[in-house]
């Protein structure tokens, strides 16, 4: 399944949902833009996340409306459920470059596109500490492990963790992260049989498609370095021309 395929796939199953009136607390599906998931899939890229799972991940938490600006009973918000608070203490987000500090009711009235910039903060924060020396999540990184990070971190490597009755209180049925796994994955935008629930995994059904997805926008850009310079160089030697020829002036 190439880059391609996987965004028109996801974005015919949205539309289809759209297109059924599936509405959550009042709030509709979200009308996602092939835009939107080309910047999921640079997500998915920039840290070796498949695509698959990242709009797993979207569709649970906005209990498949891809609303971001969706808010449950106890203010979580948005594409991955941004907590209000957490432990009575203020919570506060930024991108991953550590700029754009929003709180929840920013974040709300953010756009699908713009909030995923918060989305990816999120996540690197957490993840920046596993990745590799080329930025990506290792082999045995799984889909269960990315909704850990989102849902409940101190369970992430932790499958029979049993969460906190207040958290199980908000999450009916949710008891322990295999709970969330079957939730999540009851109807999926795509299924383990189409991405696999390790990166290792992936890259054996997929091999360079995946691999090398990120490694093609690098050679690209090597490949046309020389161009890019002849213009620049061009365009100062026209100033530098312009000048000495008096036909404009400079300050």
């Amino acid at each position: 399944m190439n880059p391609k395929d996987s965004i028109d796939i996801a974005y015919e199953k949205i539309k289809k949902l759209r297109d059924s009136g599936h509405k959550y607390l009042g709030y509709p599906v979200y009308d996602v833009s092939k835009r939107d998931l080309q910047k999921v899939m640079s997500i998915s890229e920039k840290y070796g996340i498949p695509f698959g799972w990242i709009m797993n991940l979207i569709k649970h938490e906005t209990a498949s409306t891809f609303n971001p600006a969706i808010r449950n009973s106890i203010g979580a918000t948005g594409l991955i459920q941004f907590m209000t608070k957490i432990k009575g203490q203020q919570m506060y987000y930024y991108k991953a470059d550590g700029t754009g500090k929003a709180d929840t009711n920013t974040l709300k009235k953010m756009s699908f596109y713009d909030q995923l910039d918060y989305v990816e903060g999120y996540l690197y924060k957490r993840i920046k500490n596993i990745l590799n020396a080329d930025g990506k999540v290792p082999n045995n990184f799984t889909q269960g492990q990315l909704f850990m990070t989102v849902f409940y971190p101190v369970a992430v490597s932790n499958p029979n963790y049993v969460f906190p009755e207040d958290v199980q209180r908000a999450n009916s049925g949710i008891r322990t992260p295999k709970d969330y796994f079957d939730r999540a994955l009851k109807k999926p935008i795509f299924t383990l049989n189409e991405v696999p629930f390790s990166v290792a995994e992936v890259k054996k059904k997929f091999g360079e498609v995946f691999n090398q997805v990120t490694q093609a926008t690098t050679d690209y850009t090597k490949k046309n370095w020389i161009p890019i310079v002849v213009v620049l160089v061009g365009v100062a030697g026209l100033v530098y021309y312009l000048k000495k020829s008096k036909v404009i002036k400079f300050a």
